[in-house]
């Protein structure tokens, strides 16, 4: 659950749902240790807490199977509303939920034509691509993880330094945490910067990178490179390390989209 629960996002508007999805299911798989039910307001004040009182699995599991059913039913109520709205959303997204009705003969068309209406995917193909090919390239695989890294890091330091959450702390963390707050949004027009700050963080949070066993073949590939360009033949460790990192940041700039995609405050 605990893995699961890292692709489920939380919603301002409606502050009780994804909780009560949570409860379903772990009622559903027989996890649930709650000990009261409670609703907030959408400023997070407890408006309700009563004791908790356990649903059967399978009434748990047929909950959860329904709301899902019917919010599916709302977003396809809303693509027809308001295309251009639900189109705005999907094209940063890798996932859209659709309904699968059986009882159409060529229930697959529809499912097809929504997708295609909605241009789904279309601003993120890097980052489609580097799911798909994860396995087979590894450098867009490290790519992506330096990118990632920024990405929480800043995050994760700007609600520190905010004092948002009592159990986090700036102390202690090394300047290219910091550095992050500094980074324009992530698009292909300044994916070179993240690539830069990407470099400083993977010196010195793991300068022994090239000894990673997936970057066997890579490493003499770079090696070879950093050879023919130095005076001597014999490339220094640095250099090796410029060849590592100018892929790395060619990568970067795969998967980084065309145009700010962030719709958060910050």
């Amino acid at each position: 659950m605990r893995n699961s629960s890292k692709g489920i996002d939380s919603t301002k508007l409606a502050p009780n749902a994804m909780s009560e999805m949570d409860v379903l299911y772990l009622e559903a798989s027989g996890q649930s240790d709650a000990k009261f039910e409670i609703c907030c307001n959408r400023a997070g004040s407890v408006v309700y807490k009563a004791e908790y009182v356990p649903a059967k699995p399978e009434l748990a599991a047929m909950d959860l199977l329904r709301l899902a059913r019917n919010a599916t039913f709302y977003l396809a109520m809303l693509v027809e509303r308001n295309p251009e709205l639900c189109r705005k959303l999907a094209v940063a997204e890798s996932q859209w939920p659709v309904i699968a009705d059986m009882t159409e003969k060529q229930w697959q068309r529809p499912i097809a034509d929504t997708i295609s209406q909605l241009a789904l995917g279309n601003d993120i193909s890097g980052f489609l691509l580097s799911a798909r090919t994860s396995d087979q390239n590894v450098i867009r695989c490290w790519a992506t993880a330096i990118f990632q890294t920024l990405l929480d890091t800043r995050r994760d330091f700007k609600e520190a330094l905010d004092a948002r959450n009592p159990y986090m702390t700036t102390v202690g963390c090394p300047e290219w945490a910091r550095k992050t707050l500094e980074l324009p949004k992530f698009t292909k027009a300044n994916a070179r910067m993240w690539a830069k700050l990407g470099e400083e963080m993977l010196l010195q949070q793991c300068p022994s990178f090239l000894e990673s066993p997936d970057l066997a073949a890579k490493k003499r590939s770079w090696t070879q490179r950093a050879n023919k360009d130095s005076r001597s033949g014999k490339a220094t460790l640095r250099a090796i390390h410029r060849e590592a990192f100018e892929d790395f940041a060619k990568e970067i700039k795969n998967i980084a989209p065309e145009r700010d995609l962030w719709m958060g405050e910050w």
